[in-house]
C-alpha cells in the first residue's frame, strides 16, 4: 500500500490545495485525504493508506502530513509540482472521485463534513480526557468498523453519480441557449435551432424530441 504522502503530492498537484501555505489549506487537504480513504473503504473494501488517521477538533488528520505542510510547505510544494504518479486504476477512480465532488468545498464545509462521521466522534472522545487534555496517540480512527458512516459515504458517491449522470447538455446558437437531453444534435437539428434563434423572443429554451419531431419550449 502507497505512503500517504503520494496521495497528498496528488491533491496538491491536482490544484485541490486552494488555499496554499496556510491554515485552512492545511485543514482542507486533511480533510481530502480522509474522505478519499473512506472513499477507497466504500467503493472497494478497502482503506487508500495504512498510515493513522488522528481525530482532532477540526475533523481528522494524518499528523506527518499535517506537520510536515505546517512545517514544511515550500519544499513539499516543490515535490508535489515534481511527483509522477503512477497510482493504480482504482486509486485514480478515487483520487478524481475525490477532487470531483469534494474538490471546491472550503476546509470549513469539509470539516463539518467530517464531523457528521461517527468514527470521528468516537476517536475524538476516546482521545480527550475528562479534563479536555487530547491525546494524540489515543485519537486513531476505526472507519473500517463503522458500516453506518460506509453507507453514508456510499450514499453520496451515488447521489453525486446519479447527478452527474442528470446534467443537462447545452448549445448556444446566435445568442439563444437551447438545453436538450437524451440526443445528439445533428447538422439538421442545428439548422432548426439557428433558425429559431433568429426569430427566438426568449433567450433560453428546452427542446426534445416527439416521434422523430424537435419540440421548442
Amino acid at each position: 500500500m502507497r505512503d500517504v504522502y503520494d496521495f497528498a503530492k496528488f491533491f496538491i498537484k491536482s490544484g485541490a490545495d486552494t488555499m496554499p501555505n496556510t491554515y485552512d489549506g492545511n485543514m482542507k487537504l486533511q480533510k481530502l485525504l480522509v474522505l478519499a480513504d473512506l472513499a477507497s473503504i466504500a467503493e472497494y473494501g478497502e482503506p487508500l493508506f495504512d498510515d493513522h488517521v488522528l481525530a482532532f477538533k477540526n475533523g481528522c488528520v494524518v499528523e506527518k502530513v499535517r506537520l510536515r505542510y505546517k512545517n514544511d510547505y515550500i519544499a513539499f510544494e516543490n515535490d508535489s509540482k515534481l511527483f509522477q504518479p503512477d497510482f493504480s486504476e482504482k486509486e485514480y477512480a478515487v483520487l478524481n472521485l475525490i477532487i470531483e465532488i469534494f474538490g471546491n468545498a472550503s476546509a470549513k464545509e469539509l470539516s463539518d463534513i467530517n464531523h457528521a462521521f461517527k468514527f470521528w466522534k468516537l476517536g475524538y472522545d476516546k482521545g480527550t480526557s475528562s479534563t479536555g487534555y487530547h491525546n494524540k496517540e489515543m485519537s486513531v480512527v476505526d472507519m473500517m468498523s463503522q458500516q453506518d458512516d460506509i453507507r453514508k459515504m456510499q450514499e453520496i458517491i451515488s447521489a453525486y453519480r446519479e447527478t452527474a449522470q442528470d446534467v443537462t447538455a447545452s448549445e448556444v446558437i446566435n445568442g439563444v441557449t437551447f438545453y436538450f437531453d437524451g440526443f445528439v444534435l445533428t447538422d439538421d437539428i442545428i439548422n432548426q435551432l439557428e433558425s429559431f434563434s433568429l426569430l427566438a423572443e426568449d433567450d433560453t429554451y428546452s427542446v426534445y424530441l416527439d416521434d422523430g419531431k424537435l419540440v421548442i419550449y
